[in-house]
């Protein structure tokens, strides 16, 4: 059994590391985006960091230990298809942790039947963009998603 925080989240023994974001906007939303292809996270992470405090994570286990260096974030973008962990068991991990279940969660994927769409809702997505995805798009999702409550 891992004893640091999350401890639902970890495989590892260790403590993570402090994480800083790749963007910092203060007073700012927090939103961790979650991808492997490096290009596309790059893309990502300029776009949503014009408006929110942006995290990056390589793929799902890099993102479990980021969750377990932050605060829990705002928001979390994830690719579906990704090595070591990806975005399926990512959310099952994070929807399990009580500090994390009400994230919102946007994936974002290649996978396109209606059976993966459904899989992702199910999930706990609330969104499910398939790739390629127009970038107008994702931005509207989010800040439906991250805007004030009325």
């Amino acid at each position: 059994m891992v004893n640091s925080f999350p401890p639902v989240l970890f495989s590892r023994p260790s403590s993570p590391p402090a994480r800083l974001p790749a963007v910092a906007r203060q007073n700012a939303k927090t939103v961790l985006v979650v991808e492997d292809d490096a290009d596309l996270r790059k893309m990502l992470v300029k776009m949503l960091g014009a408006t929110y405090t942006v995290y990056e994570a390589t793929d799902g286990a890099d993102a479990l230990d980021m969750l377990g260096a932050i605060a829990p974030p705002d928001l979390i973008v994830t690719d579906v298809m990704m090595p070591n962990v990806d975005g399926f068991m990512l959310i099952r991990r994070i929807k399990a942790h009580k500090a994390l279940c009400r994230i919102p969660i946007v994936f974002l994927t290649a996978k396109s039947s209606a059976h993966d769409v459904v899989e992702g809702i199910n999930a706990g997505a609330r969104h499910y963009l398939t790739k390629p995805f127009k970038l107008a798009d994702l931005s509207a999702k989010v800040t439906k998603i991250l805007a004030p409550a009325a």
